[in-house]
Parts: C-alpha cells; sequence; structure tokens
C-alpha cells in the first residue's frame, strides 16, 4: 500500500518537479519577441541588429532553519541580488549573437557562527549564446554562463564552471509556444535536467507562462499594469573557501561543492513606466531550501516557510 507523503516530503517533491518541469532553457516570452520570429524592421525597412537587455532584482527572506535531517543546526536571514546585462546581435535573418554579463548574489545572515552556511556566495558569468531560427516555427537558443561561482574570498582556478542550457520553442501560433530544454552543469549532483514548459496566451487579460526560472499565471489589467501569482526557482553551484569546513568544526566541507536550490511561492504586481522599462514587486514564502555539500556528503535543507519580499527592474533598448 502506497503510503502518503509528509508535509516535509511532500514540499520537496513538489520542488523537484516543478524545477524540472520549468527547467526550459528558453524564456518563451522572450523569443516571441525576437526578431528572427517577428521580422522586427526599423523604418527603413531594415532588419535592427543590435538590442540591449539589463535586469535587475533584490529580495529579503525572512528568518529560517538550517535543517541536518531532523535536527535544527541553525537560523538565518538571506538577501539576494543579480543584475544582468545582454546585448543581442543579429547577424543575418536566422541567427543572433548573444554576449553579456551576469551577476548572483546569496547572502545568509545566520545566528551562530558555527552554522555551516557561507556568508555570502556569488556567481559573476559572461554570457555566451545565440538564438538560431530553424523552421519558421521553430527556435533554438544554446546559452554558455563561464564565470567564477563561491564565496570569492580566495578566488582559484577550482571555482570557475561553465553552465550550459540547450532549448527549443516551437510557435503553435503567436499565442501558444512549447518549450523543450536542457540545463547541464558538470558541478552539480544532478549534471543534466531535462524539461518541458508552454507559453499560452489564454486570452487578452490571461497568460499562462509556465517555463523557469518563473513560472507564472498572469492577469493583464492594462498596457501599464499587470498581477501574477507563481513561483521563482533559483539554483546554482557554488564552491565555497579552504577554511570553510574548518571554521565550523567540519573539516571535510572544506573548498567543497556546494549545490543551492530554492523555491519561492508568490504573487504581486508589474508595472510597465515605459515601452521599455519594468518593474516589479511580489511576496510570498520560500517553503524549502538545500544546501547540498553532496560530494562530502552533507547536506541541509530549511522548510520553515520563510517570508519574502522582491523588488525587481528591467529595461530594454
Amino acid at each position: 500500500m502506497m503510503r502518503p507523503l509528509s508535509q516535509r516530503n511532500f514540499v520537496k517533491a513538489l520542488f523537484v518537479a516543478a524545477a524540472t518541469l520549468g527547467w526550459s532553457a528558453t524564456n518563451a516570452q522572450t523569443l516571441a519577441t525576437s526578431p528572427t520570429l517577428t521580422g522586427q524592421t526599423t523604418l527603413g525597412g531594415t532588419l535592427s541588429p543590435f538590442s540591449y537587455q539589463f535586469s535587475s532584482d533584490a529580495a529579503f527572506i525572512g528568518r529560517g532553519s538550517a535543517d541536518l535531517g531532523s535536527k535544527t543546526v541553525g537560523v538565518f536571514k538571506e538577501i539576494t541580488s543579480s543584475a544582468s546585462f545582454v546585448m543581442s546581435n543579429q547577424l543575418s535573418n536566422a541567427f543572433i549573437l548573444r554576449l553579456g554579463v551576469d551577476w548572483n548574489r546569496f547572502a545568509f545572515d545566520t545566528s551562530n557562527r558555527l552554522t555551516p552556511l557561507p556568508a555570502s556566495v556569488d556567481a559573476l558569468a559572461a554570457v555566451v549564446g545565440s538564438d538560431i531560427q530553424l523552421t519558421s516555427a521553430l527556435l533554438v537558443r544554446i546559452e554558455a554562463s563561464p564565470g567564477i561561482y563561491g564565496s570569492f574570498n580566495e578566488v582559484s582556478g577550482r571555482d570557475f564552471d561553465v553552465p550550459v542550457r540547450i532549448g527549443a520553442s516551437y510557435f503553435q501560433s503567436a499565442d501558444l509556444i512549447y518549450t523543450a530544454g536542457l540545463s547541464i552543469d558538470v558541478n552539480a549532483n544532478w549534471p543534466v535536467i531535462p524539461a518541458v514548459g508552454v507559453y499560452w496566451k489564454v486570452s487578452d487579460q490571461w497568460v499562462i507562462n509556465g517555463v523557469a526560472p518563473r513560472p507564472q499565471i498572469r492577469y493583464i489589467l492594462s498596457n501599464k499594469a499587470t498581477l501574477f501569482a507563481g513561483a521563482d526557482l533559483q539554483t546554482d553551484v557554488f564552491r565555497v573557501d579552504d577554511q570553510f569546513g574548518s571554521s565550523r568544526g567540519i573539516p571535510k566541507l572544506n573548498h567543497a561543492l556546494m549545490d543551492f536550490w530554492e523555491v519561492r511561492g508568490g504573487a504581486g504586481f508589474i508595472w510597465n513606466l515605459t515601452d521599455t522599462v519594468k518593474l516589479e514587486l511580489e511576496g510570498g514564502t520560500v517553503p524549502y531550501r538545500r544546501f547540498d555539500f553532496y560530494r562530502a556528503d552533507f547536506k541541509m535543507t530549511s522548510s520553515s516557510w520563510s517570508p519574502y519580499i522582491r523588488l525587481g527592474f528591467e529595461m530594454s533598448f
């Protein structure tokens, strides 16, 4: 007889399922406006070769516990921040080159310095990729993010990593897009994650954007304001410094890889300040976080349902 899942295991299963489902490497909404498919032109009738996108966000997550099995080994608060700048250059009707830089930071404020959590970890990486139109309805994105992923206390060659994402978007119509892809990171506990997703504009007001890292249901109030509810999936692999484990009485964690997963669930609104500038404000809860030093056989989780608030900004030109 199948036994029901406990609340903790249910949250974990839900998180893994959502993350796996959503890990399409292609953002369908972004690709839907790609000039390779829209034939975007200037007033003179020629393709506009360059476009730029800048985005940033910051979030505060309230108090949560760090659990080692059934034992709580500390409590912590979290602040995250990110910034990204990507330039797209249309080299031909069917090929767009994407180059840029991306930065992400996770800072953990612990109540006990012996809690085996780093004070902060950062990812500073280049963005190198392309959008390739294979047919009138099929677009592929290939993107690598070579960079440094670690605590940045002692940067070395072992902090270097190159995650790769490969995704495809099939345009059934302008309002219905199917996606599939792979996320590849040789440093991760799961080096390859396959996924599928969908972007569906159900009506003039309702949109289902089922694509990671932020699958959402949206309700368009006007051309200036949109309400949304959904998830925010964060995952990356970082290397901690040489003394991280020894300073906390766990030497096997020195210079270890930490496979970090976090899921948020919340709601908020998007305010279009102009056609090219957007602000986002959202709040919700964080039901599950995982800090997996898998090569050292040491894993902590947090299932505290911690509250969070997030502010985001995006500009394209």
